[in-house]
């Protein structure tokens, strides 16, 4: 990103003596001629106009103030003796800068860009006049991205995630009794079932998605659209240049007005057609016995075998009744012949998650 400076805006402090306001770069209370103390907070005045004079502005541009450790006078930031009692300034206090202020600050007669759209609108304008989006208060590079048409800023407060952390605290809870905690109890194999499947994958044509240049060579693009690729610091074809401006205390009773820009680069994100397997249908093999099998493969037409599934069900005689299991582990089931004895993890609901001999 490329920072520019615009310029200078004056901030303002408070009398501790009297609360008087006073212009930022004023040493001493024009009501009371209290001087500026050490600990003054310069905030944004109601009027944040550019400084124009020239002196003013190059004085602005110094940094922070010196407070004399001998007499507490203020000086500028590159004075090496007090101007008021001659003290030597590498003892005094540099006032503290950096801090980024809120704020709006255009140049008269300027003219402010959009950092939505980039529509330009005339200085004082509260909102864009292309895409209405707030021109009011300085955004971050990530609020200024292309809006979306209806966003809204969200209502949500750090305080609203307590009753929800409580609502998942009792689902942990609750599912933990229900289907964590488990009993154990003796079970009988009384009947197996089985169902073993295989898909049948044929090509077929499809429509992806991907920017132009990646688009496979040979291959006829359908469409394309605008989108957001990437952004980068220098003008490229087909970008758009986003700004956003914030406020730095210079700790002198100013503010530097700096300017962030970067380039939103668009591209064409396109569709084209592609061959790609697809599941066109299902060969199942079934039975009620210990003997599972795949169904046989009857591929035509350059169809190709696919993914494989299978799944076993056991009914277990228990002193509750029949009660069920799943598995899709063959070599467990091959154990699980009718008559056999096993030893069985029942959960909360009575189902069966897990057997053992």
């Amino acid at each position: 990103m490329t920072k520019k400076t615009l310029g200078y805006v004056e901030l303002e402090w408070s009398c501790s003596n009297c609360g008087n306001k006073n212009p930022g770069m004023k040493k001493n209370c024009a009501a009371c001629g209290s001087p500026q103390p050490t600990n003054a907070q310069f905030e944004l005045g109601q009027k944040q106009d550019m400084i124009a004079d020239a002196q003013k502005a190059a004085e602005a541009a110094r940094g922070a103030n010196i407070h004399c450790a001998y007499c507490n006078t203020r000086n500028l930031a590159d004075a090496l003796t007090c101007i008021q009692c001659g003290g030597d300034l590498k003892e005094g206090l540099k006032r503290e800068s950096g801090r980024v202020l809120s704020g709006s600050v255009l140049p008269a007669s300027a003219e402010l860009k959009c950092p939505g759209c980039g529509a330009l609108n005339q200085a004082g304008s509260g909102a864009c006049s292309v895409c209405g989006i707030s021109l009011s208060a300085p955004q971050t590079p990530s609020q200024t991205a292309t809006p979306v048409a209806g966003a809204k800023s969200t209502p949500f407060r750090p305080w609203m995630a307590i009753p929800i952390i409580g609502i998942l605290a009792a689902i942990c809870l609750i599912f933990g009794l229900l289907f964590v905690r488990t009993t154990s109890q003796t079970g009988l194999v009384q009947g197996v079932q089985w169902q073993r499947t295989i898909a049948i994958e044929a090509p077929r044509e499809v429509i992806r998605e991907t920017w132009r240049d990646q688009v496979p060579a040979g291959v006829e693009v359908l469409s394309c659209r605008q989108e957001y690729r990437s952004r980068q610091d220098n003008p490229a074809p087909n970008s758009k240049e986003v700004c956003a401006t914030e406020l730095v205390d210079q700790g002198n009773g100013s503010a530097k007005v700096v300017e962030t820009c970067y380039y939103e680069v668009y591209g064409d994100y396109c569709k084209y057609p592609a061959m790609e397997w697809q599941k066109v249908d299902d060969l199942s093999a079934q039975g009620a016995d210990s003997q599972p099998y795949w169904p046989q493969e009857n591929l035509v037409n350059g169809q190709r075998a696919g993914e494989r599934s299978e799944s076993y069900l056991v009914d277990f005689e228990t002193k509750d009744g029949i009660k069920q299991f799943t598995t899709n582990d063959a070599a467990l089931f091959a154990q699980l012949q009718p008559g056999t004895q096993w030893t069985l993890s029942v959960n909360t609901l009575g189902m069966i998650v897990d057997v053992s001999p």
